[in-house]
């Protein structure tokens, strides 16, 4: 499936549930355990736009919290390629791509919800090292 393109992309939210069950005790370790299922109804609309249904469950070890996201990725390409990653999404066998891009939506979300609920992130966001030029300072971003 190398050479995708899609015109558009985009989530649709459609459950978004956060529940903090405890304080988290201080010096405690916290373990997260996040099941995300993509498909298996994927479902082309109109020839050339395909929705991807996945769920998120996440729970954390001591329990401290629990999430739950339902929604769909929705692409909008090529009918062929389209047709291709719909038939693999039901198949059970998700392309790589489409795995990525809704984790990447997803998890983004789990960690925004985690921040609301004042727990640390289930995942240390890094920023992408910076190159620095011989003879120049260093350049700070805020």
């Amino acid at each position: 499936m190398s050479g995708i393109s899609f015109r558009a992309v985009g989530i649709r939210f459609d459950y978004l549930h956060a529940e903090r069950l405890q304080l988290i005790p201080p010096q405690t370790q916290v373990a997260f355990n996040v099941n995300l299922v993509i498909g298996p109804n994927a479902v082309v609309r109109g020839g050339d736009i395909v929705e991807i249904p996945f769920s998120l469950a996440a729970s954390s070890s001591p329990s401290i919290v629990s999430i739950s996201i339902r929604g769909a990725l929705i692409l909008q390409g090529d009918p062929r390629q389209l047709e291709d990653i719909a038939k693999s999404v039901n198949s059970g066998k998700s392309p790589q791509i489409i795995q990525m891009m809704i984790g990447q939506y997803v998890f983004f979300e789990v960690n925004l919800l985690l921040k609301e609920l004042g727990i640390p992130p289930a995942m240390p966001i890094v920023p992408p090292p910076q190159q620095q030029r011989q003879g120049e300072g260093t350049t700070m971003y805020a």
